[in-house]
């Protein structure tokens, strides 16, 4: 067993801390909200002399979400894709977990270039607090284009976002963590293309220096050829979108993409944020869900919350190296990992994905994936109630 403690912050500065215990071989669920009245409540999870992963549910009307919880706090984050569109709500949720104030430059970026509003330059996060940010404060309302990036001066913070999408195209509900940094590699193991599907890849180019971004992208069908790279110029602090239905090489089906981004003349790397997001319309249901996928392949992936149970990819798993990967899929159990029936010794050969549907009995069991070489795997969660499909969500990298 081990010990820790949650402390949670409100919009007051309110921060009220409790201890927990979590057993040997278990998980703990926790409320994040506590007693807390705020309209948004931040949390910080310390565990006593060990480790332990943890990540965050939320519960919605227009569909769950599953987000990943930040390792320490940092002075750079970035959202690629703030939808606004059709009133939709979008808030950036800004967390000073020290003792000591931070201060945090605000800047927006939209279809018409880039906007740093002056009330927002030097703005204070006071110690053990949270701040929020909707697309009104950001004179960003009706934006289908809206990037942000939080920069602080003075201290680290941790940064997330809360979106509601009410029209334009897009229905549902993400609540996610923000870019902590730009970075030159980004790896999505899920993609689709057919019908009924929007997907769409947001590419945020926070730097002063335009990129070249190369998209490598590779069908998991074992017959469908693999089209050419793509090459996208991303002009500094502007964003740039793709998407995969305008590249007629790719065929119907899934498939995973590589991006990597150099300068125009591909001497030197440059950092940049990419996001996808994607809309299923299903039987006259449309869900929209947005992924800020891994920028590192690892070998080993942790899903405290579990994934979707009983549909065809509640776990896909990419092997972008030159090297075959046998993968194993494992279940927490109070013996300790139990293998998934089918899945303890998966052979993936390069550049491919392979598909792991979860049986019924493991719903909401954590999840542990291991792979003789570095992978990336995404996960499915189902969206909660009557709501039909499902949204897609990240899991916890394990890096040495």
């Amino acid at each position: 067993p081990i010990g820790g403690s949650i402390t949670r912050f409100s919009v007051d500065g309110t921060a009220r801390s409790e201890r927990f215990t979590v057993a040997g071989r278990s998980t703990q669920r926790l409320d994040a909200r506590g007693n807390v009245s705020s309209r948004f409540v931040s949390s910080l999870v310390e565990i006593d002399g060990s480790d332990a992963i943890v990540e965050q549910r939320t519960f919605h009307r227009a569909g769950n979400a599953v987000a990943q919880c930040a390792v320490g706090p940092a002075a750079s984050w970035f959202v690629a894709d703030g939808f606004s569109g059709a009133d939709s709500l979008f808030d950036v949720v800004i967390t000073n977990p020290a003792l000591d104030p931070a201060i945090v430059d605000v800047a927006f970026t939209t279809a018409a270039g880039e906007r740093s509003p002056q009330a927002l330059k030097g703005f204070v996060i006071p110690g053990r607090s949270v701040r929020v940010l909707d697309a009104g404060d950001l004179d960003a309302r009706n934006e289908a284009i809206l990037a942000v990036s939080v920069r602080a001066t003075v201290g680290r913070i941790v940064v997330g976002r809360s979106q509601h999408y009410l029209g334009r195209g897009r229905l549902g509900y993400t609540m996610a963590l923000a870019a902590a940094g730009a970075s030159s590699r980004w790896y999505f193991a899920s993609g689709e293309k057919g019908e009924g599907i929007d997907e769409q890849f947001v590419l945020y180019n926070p730097g002063n220096d335009d990129a070249q971004v190369t998209l490598i992208i590779t069908p998991t069908s074992r017959n469908a050829e693999a089209p050419d790279p793509v090459v996208l110029t991303a002009p500094a602090r502007r964003v740039t979108t793709y998407s995969t239905a305008q590249l007629s090489a790719l065929k119907p089906g899934k498939y995973a993409v590589i991006f990597g981004a150099t300068s125009a003349l591909g001497d030197a790397t440059r950092d940049v944020v990419v996001e996808r997001v994607t809309t299923r319309r299903i039987d006259g249901s449309t869900v929209t869900t947005v992924l800020l996928p891994a920028t590192r392949p690892a070998t080993q992936w942790l899903a405290p919350a579990g994934a979707a149970t009983t549909v065809e990819a509640g776990l896909v798993i990419f092997n972008p190296g030159g090297e075959p990967a046998t993968v194993a899929v494992a279940a927490l159990g109070p013996a300790g990992d139990v293998p998934v029936t089918g899945y303890e010794s998966i052979v993936i050969a390069p550049s491919t994905a392979a598909n792991v549907t979860l049986p019924a009995d493991l719903d909401g069991r954590a999840l542990r994936i291991t792979a003789g070489v570095p992978v990336v795997v995404e996960r499915a969660i189902t969206r909660g109630g009557t709501l039909r499909g499902v949204a897609t969500a990240p899991l916890l990298p394990v890096v040495p």
